[in-house]
């Protein structure tokens, strides 16, 4: 539930982005900031007590949490004109993506 909530943020963000900038120069999204959202796809996934992980899982949260909350710190960061945006984004989209290996819809219930 967390992470479709993150999810549909992330992805709001990116279209307004998108809108906003439709002329701007295609630019490849930081390595740092895939690195970052993996550490915290890492870092949620201890958090929320180390679940199990299967395959169909994992490929979630990697896709919403490393490809995804890249993206969207990036348009954070461009939209609002401080780096700092977009590593929260990055880092909050990284580790609400590990509850996509929780077998509930909540952590800690």
């Amino acid at each position: 539930m967390i992470a479709i909530a993150a999810a549909l943020a992330e992805i709001a963000l990116i279209l307004t982005h998108r809108r906003r900038t439709p002329s701007a120069p295609a630019r490849t999204v930081e390595w740092s900031h895939l690195a970052a959202g993996l550490g915290a796809c890492a870092a949620g996934w201890l958090v929320i007590g180390r679940p199990g992980i299967t395959w169909g899982d994992l490929s979630l949260a990697l896709m919403f949490g490393v490809i995804l909350a890249s993206e969207a710190g990036h348009a954070a960061r461009s939209l609002s004109g401080r780096p700092g945006a977009g590593w929260a984004m990055v880092c909050v989209g990284g580790a609400a993506s590990a509850t996509w290996l929780l077998p509930g819809p909540l952590p800690f219930v």
